[in-house]
């Protein structure tokens, strides 16, 4: 059997990049998307690789960058389980959408734990080694290769414990089921619009092992995930105490 590749959906634009989205839609969309991530995976594949990274800390206050948080949904199930472990938890939020952060900045009243800033993933205004992991949940493939090769080498040097990447997998199959999935599980036009294009701007695996190679970030592990995310995970040697 012939089998053709779906080509990646280079350069296109989702809705949710677009200005003048009201506010009512757009916290309708980052609804959905929390939504998404805790049914197909997202949420959960974050979770399973930080535990054990935070597990090296012994005491003290874990710092953790979020970039592009958007609804800042991981931030919020991060402090969740850091409560019911008994750790404490720092999470700075940054996404360069000012609409997103005011949205989600209503609901972090509830997470003190966590504050959100201005800023953008392909000029992270921060230092080496100023987080004790930093994290990218669904971002990558909005990018192109060499953006995402040059984030890759700034996740790396930012995060003294490492870095974690959630996003997604390009595959015929991944772009029909997203498409069924969206008008099963959602309403809004935004997420309808954008799921299924976010599966053709995806990456595949030899796709995101070329930017690694490229960015030349050594001991990056790649595992695919249920539901056609992709976990990409860096885990530096290091003594365990937290930042202070």
């Amino acid at each position: 059997m012939v089998r053709f590749p779906l080509p990646r959906a280079e350069g296109a634009t989702e809705l949710i990049d677009e200005p003048g989205i009201a506010p009512e839609e757009l916290s309708a969309n980052l609804r959905d998307l929390e939504r998404l991530n805790r049914l197909f995976g997202g949420t959960r594949l974050i979770l399973d690789y930080l535990g054990p990274m935070l597990r090296r800390a012994q005491d003290g206050e874990i710092r953790i960058l979020d970039v592009a948080t958007g609804g800042a949904d991981i931030p919020v199930a991060i402090v969740r389980w850091a409560r019911r472990q008994g750790r404490r938890v720092r999470i700075v939020g940054i996404d360069k959408n000012p609409q997103m952060l005011l949205l989600a900045g209503d609901r972090m009243r509830q997470y003190p734990e966590v504050s959100l800033e201005i800023a953008d993933a392909l000029a992270l205004p921060y230092p080496a080694g100023s987080f004790d992991v930093v994290l990218c949940s669904l971002a990558l493939h909005h990018l192109s290769h060499a953006e995402g090769v040059g984030l890759l080498g700034a996740l790396d040097r930012i995060g003294r414990w490492g870095f974690i990447i959630n996003d997604l997998l390009r595959s015929w199959h991944a772009y029909l089921l997203t498409w069924l999935a969206m008008r099963l599980f959602c309403r809004g036009r935004l997420v309808r619009h954008d799921g299924p294009l976010s599966m053709r701007r995806a990456y595949t695996l030899s796709e995101l092992r070329a930017m690694v190679d490229e960015a030349g970030v050594g001991g990056v592990r790649i595992h695919p995930y249920p539901f056609f995310r992709v976990a990409m995970v860096k885990e530096h040697a290091d003594d365990g105490a937290p930042n202070r």
